[in-house]
């Protein structure tokens, strides 16, 4: 055989050999697993994911349980930078309890494109204090780490493991996983660890069809597992107004609870006692109540002090985050989370007489509540209900923009769980009428000879449109305020000019809140010869989530709303009215649209509005929504023609 063809075979098997061994070879530490290394020899490429940032090669959890309840929860990943984007991806937290639980990298290593093995330095990890101006929740921690010599085409590959020192609920063991993620996922794999006399509950979220759902189970001396495992996972693509990931995912919920009786018994221990009034609250309750008789009243003096007065640190409820606070500490520190504040609330209601109780929630930003299944972290918000006479009431204290008598939309809608004295109620919060989530908006315009106009516009609302509107005047300096109503005014006309804006008291949550401006807009009508062309500012409505052809999830509003706009505006003088657009009215099970003109006594008034009515349109009723809202936007609001008297 020639050298040369010899040569060229050595080298063949040398490249082989490189290509199966070094990974193993070069890396310090742990070898790479082999279905790890077979994964990574066999990627596919990088054109295949023509959305993807990373490329998740193994998303591997171990959740261990032991008979008292405490878990081991180790989670693996490996994953390809297949975009510059993709480099956040390798600055990683793992959040924890540092009370309850230790936190620690097994290894970590980042593989270049190169295969060079870089593993991490002990210098590039630190455990964070996310809240640490606020001791009360100095417990929560995250162990954070930055992967070395990241580029594209690199490997990040690590191993982080989180061991309780104390179980959440005394004796059952809970946790849940998701397969399906904002990247696609070669391999995913879920395996739960038990003690061989422990029941496991499971119930899969999102699944996809004709996969198999059950586990692979296997009994192993004293021990039971369970092990779920699926191959290319498509990844999630983000549209506007989508449901929350929960939705969406394909996941699964784990737990070994029997019924939410015994999460009940579970979290009464935790709020026991914490809403006993001290003597400070005793008697700042006297001072907001004092003079009010009627329980309303009471109700707002002690929601509007908590929701100002007690400075909201936002901590998501999660394993680590259900025992509050006591209510004088609450009281003292001024400040605290959403169970806090609720503690806090709740302590001054009864202190004034009224009852009220825990209210167990979780928001539009993550899936509704699964009332048959016991998995009890399912919650993200605690708010409070008042009972009137066995029927609930709901308040919010974190919303701190908000009257009294309106629940934002995050809370509306949702099944909670409600905890009156020794027993639990499952409940509803209540969906708001379109009137009660209103924005309205009245313009009086003066139009000159010249094209000019002169504008005064009254801003407010009910509902979520009247507390951003006071959020935004709460929020803001006086020339932050000014330069934005100046940035309106110039999307009205450019060179338009702000004349002057007044506001009412944002705190003030006895009266509706309102703003008005004045702007004066030179050159704002066109001219073609005797025409003068005018058309309203600001007029038109839009619906949400047209601006594709198709929908891959549905589209989600969380709440009824509705939005009226009403316009008086002269004739010119020397102008007639040459031509008025014809009245609109559309109706259809997603909206309501009316628009319409009318002369009366030498002016022209101008009424539209919009009610939405579907909170949830499906992908296949997409297509007819989406020309429903083209043939409103076409057939609104038009042009107004005057012509010069003759």
């Amino acid at each position: 055989m020639p050298v040369r063809k010899i040569l060229l075979i050595l080298l063949l098997i040398s490249l082989f050999l490189l290509s199966s061994c070094t990974l193993n070879h070069l890396m310090p530490g742990k070898a790479i697993d082999d279905d790890v290394g077979h994964l990574i020899r066999n990627i596919p490429p990088a054109e295949s994911y023509p959305d993807a940032h990373i490329l998740v090669i193994l998303k591997e959890e171990i959740d261990e349980a032991f008979e008292d309840g405490r878990g081991k929860y180790t989670l693996h990943m490996v994953f390809k930078i297949v975009k510059e984007r993709g480099k956040d991806y390798a600055d990683i937290e793992i959040g924890f309890n540092s009370r309850t639980a230790t936190a620690s990298i097994l290894f970590a290593r980042t593989i270049t494109p190169e295969g060079e093995v870089i593993p991490l330095k002990k210098n590039a990890t630190k455990v964070i204090t996310p809240f640490e101006k606020y001791p009360s929740y100095s417990d929560y921690k995250k162990l954070a780490f930055s992967m070395p010599g990241v580029a594209i085409g690199s490997i990040v590959d690590y191993k982080v493991t989180i061991q309780e020192k104390k179980p959440t609920i005394e004796g059952k063991f809970s946790s849940s996983y998701y397969f399906q993620g904002y990247n696609p996922i070669l391999l995913s794999r879920y395996k739960v660890i038990l003690p061989k006399d422990m029941e496991l509950k499971y119930y899969p979220i999102n699944p996809f069809k004709d996969v198999p759902l059950s586990p692979v189970t296997r009994q192993q001396g004293d021990k039971k597992t369970y092990l779920w495992e699926y191959e290319n996972i498509p990844q999630i693509m983000e549209e506007e107004h989508m449901p929350p990931l929960d939705e969406v995912a394909f996941g699964i919920l784990v737990t070994t609870l029997d019924s939410w009786e015994g999460f009940s018994h579970w979290w009464r221990k935790k709020i026991n006692g914490k809403t006993e009034p001290d003597r400070s609250i005793k008697e700042k309750v006297a001072e907001l109540t004092q003079g009010l008789s009627a329980p309303k009243e009471k109700i707002e003096a002690l929601f509007n002090y908590v929701k100002k007065k007690i400075r909201y640190v936002y901590i998501d409820l999660g394993k680590s985050g259900y025992e509050p606070a006591s209510a004088p500490e609450v009281f003292e520190n001024k400040y605290g989370d959403c169970k806090d504040k609720s503690t806090l609330l709740i302590s001054m209601l009864r202190s004034a007489g009224i009852p009220a109780y825990y209210v167990l929630i979780p928001t539009n930003s993550m899936g509704n509540w699964i009332r048959h299944f016991p998995y009890p972290f399912q919650f993200d918000h605690c708010i409070v209900a008042i009972d009137k006479g066995g029927e609930y009431s709901f308040i919010d204290p974190v919303a701190e923009n908000y009257r009294i008598d309106y629940l934002p939309e995050s809370n509306q809608n949702r099944d909670v769980l409600i905890f009156p004295d020794q027993k639990i109620i499952i409940g509803r919060t209540p969906l708001a009428r379109p009137e009660e989530n209103a924005s309205y908006g009245q313009y009086r315009i003066k139009i000159e000879t010249d094209g000019s106009i002169e504008g005064e516009v009254k801003d407010f609302g009910t509902g979520e449109p009247e507390a951003s509107l006071r959020s935004f005047f709460a929020d803001h300096s006086p020339t932050e305020i000014k330069e934005a109503l100046e940035k309106r005014v110039d999307k009205i006309s450019a060179g338009a000019k702000l004349v002057e804006y007044s506001h009412l008291d944002p705190m003030n949550f006895k009266v509706n809140f309102a703003a008005r401006i004045k702007y004066h807009a030179q050159d704002y009508c066109k001219k073609a010869g005797d025409i003068l062309i005018f058309k309203l500012p600001e007029m038109g409505q839009n619906c949400l989530g047209t601006g594709k052809k198709d929908r891959r999830y549905p589209i989600v509003s969380w709440t009824n709303s509705s939005n009226k706009k009403e316009a008086e505006f002269n004739i010119p003088e020397g102008y007639e009215v040459y031509h008025l657009p014809e009245p609109v009215e559309l109706k259809n099970p997603y909206f309501e649209f009316r628009s319409r003109y009318q002369r009366e006594n030498g002016k022209i008034d101008y009424v539209e509005e919009f009610i939405r009515k579907a909170i949830w349109i499906t992908p296949e009723e997409y297509p007819v929504y989406r020309k429903s809202c083209q043939g409103m936007e076409k057939s609104g609001q038009g042009e107004v023609l005057f012509r010069k008297k003759r």
